[in-house]
């Protein structure tokens, strides 16, 4: 990710980034009930499932999938 800190990486960003749209892993952390999850949940969920992605995508992408299921981002 080369964007600056608190810039949100474009959909092709991500795809590019990391062989995924946004909406893929949103469908597989909705699976494995990641709505009902903390934060550090979801970014350790990437941690195990897509060990290939760098610590920042996931944030990113936890961050991302918070947003869109209107949850409340706690640490």
């Amino acid at each position: 990710m080369s964007e600056a800190k608190n810039s949100t990486p474009s959909d092709r960003d991500v795809l590019d980034g990391t062989g995924r749209h946004p909406d893929e892993w949103f469908a597989f952390l909705d699976i494995a009930g990641a709505s009902k999850w903390q934060h550090p949940q979801i970014v350790g969920w990437f941690a195990t499932n897509a060990d290939h992605l760098s610590n920042d995508w996931a944030e990113s992408l936890a961050v991302r999938y918070e947003a869109a299921r209107g949850m409340t981002v706690s640490e």
